[in-house]
């Protein structure tokens, strides 16, 4: 019988749980409850209630207005699938298995380095926009710089040195 990895199951619930309601529930759920019951959705997860709050950010500085807020209706686009790729790589990663011991996990890494990227993105728009998001982007920039880290010593040390 394979042994279950108990160190690389907390990795896979934290980046999913976290990426299901930041990317799928805010972004994806909100937008389409918007379009289906304009009235009764709540405006804050709505297209228009997401513009409001990520063009006021990128409006706090001359260089957010200038280079973000123009392209808010491409870059949003483009935002909204990068926040639900890390849920997806997870979802792929349970359905190979990655949490048992000594298995490869090249979805969970790709998990981890998706969930950094567009974080850092994030971080750079909202750090140039002098955003009050910037701070909690910062901890999970290093949250995720942690993750990457946590995974492949996981991988090369720790589950290794088990087996032999």
């Amino acid at each position: 019988m394979k042994k279950i990895s108990l160190y690389i199951i907390p990795v896979q619930l934290f980046l999913a749980s976290y990426w299901f309601k930041n990317g799928f529930i805010d972004k994806v759920v909100g937008i389409f409850l918007g379009l289906i019951h304009p009235k009764t959705a709540y405006y804050g997860l709505t297209w228009n209630g997401w513009h409001d709050h990520i063009v006021g950010n990128w409006d706090n500085s001359r260089i957010g207005h200038l280079f973000f807020t123009p392209f808010f209706n491409v870059l949003f686009p483009i935002l909204i699938i990068l926040q639900c790729l890390p849920l997806l790589f997870i979802f792929k990663s349970i359905l190979n298995k990655e949490f048992f011991i000594n298995r490869e996990r090249p979805w969970l890494i790709r998990s981890a380095l998706v969930s950094f990227i567009v974080t850092t993105i994030m971080l750079f728009s909202e750090t140039l926009s002098n955003a009050r998001d910037a701070e909690y982007l910062l901890n999970l920039f290093s949250i995720n710089m942690i993750l990457i880290v946590y995974v492949a010593v996981i991988e090369k040390i720790i589950e290794k040195n088990h087996h032999d």
